[in-house]
């Protein structure tokens, strides 16, 4: 009953803060996209405050993974959490995501103003050219591009499929990609009214330098995640009794 209370002020309390969030980024059309910038890194503080309502605390790993010069951050899409940190995480990055999300009133119009990458993900791979294309553009600006390489948030513990669009923005930006894992979907789940009380740990990892062909990017891309998922993952890591 008490995880049912506080997921209910949590639902509320976030809601509004979100809202607020967006009329705050407001003046983002009159003096440009770094108001957008602010406004969100504000927005992920305030979840992180926020989630101590639900007994959920925030541990941020491997910083010292993020090199000063532009990067491809990718990381693995399980929560709404993620979202709402992407700017807290990686700060003026530029996120690639689907045209949906651009077609909300306010909030859709403030991510087109912050120079978002959207894409219409039913045309599949025609959809690259222009991706890559605003990812240079972003790179050129000294701006890092924010990826969810499965496209999709899954369900935390399962693997989807990693797509090749990452390896594009790899191959053509001439980046560095930095894997990330973490494990909201286990105490913020997809779609899911309850919160669980626990710890959201996010980890950057090690580096993948340009070079590599397709197949050893995707291999090492999905592998590196995957494992650092594993480890991160509350159901296989709780301390036995001794």
């Amino acid at each position: 009953m008490m995880l049912f209370i506080r997921s209910v002020f949590f639902n509320i309390l976030f809601y509004i803060w979100t809202f607020f969030i967006v009329l705050s980024a407001l003046p983002a059309f009159i003096f440009g996209r770094h108001w957008v910038h602010y406004a969100a890194r504000h927005w992920g503080q305030g979840v992180t405050q926020l989630l101590r309502l639900v007994q959920i605390q925030v541990e941020i790993r491997g910083q010292h993974h993020l090199p000063q010069e532009s990067v491809i951050v990718a990381s693995k899409h399980q929560s709404v959490w993620e979202t709402t940190m992407i700017e807290f995480l990686v700060p003026d990055a530029v996120i690639i995501l689907k045209r949906e999300l651009t077609m909300i009133p306010l909030f859709g119009h403030l991510l087109v103003k912050a120079g978002m990458i959207s894409i219409d993900r039913s045309k599949g791979r025609n959809v690259i050219p222009q991706m890559v294309e605003g990812a240079i553009h972003a790179r050129d600006q000294g701006r890092s591009i924010f990826i969810f390489p499965e496209g999709t948030r899954t369900t935390a513990g399962e693997r989807g499929t990693y797509r090749h669009g990452a390896y594009a923005l790899y191959k053509g930006t001439g980046l560095k990609v930095v894997p990330a894992a973490h494990n909201a979907g286990f105490f913020w789940p997809r779609r899911k009214f309850l919160k669980v009380p626990g710890k959201i740990i996010f980890e950057f990892l090690p580096a993948i330098e340009p070079g590599l062909s397709e197949q050893d990017f995707m291999k090492r891309l999905a592998d590196t995640i995957e494992a650092a998922s594993d480890k991160l993952n509350p159901m296989k890591n709780v301390e036995k009794p001794k």
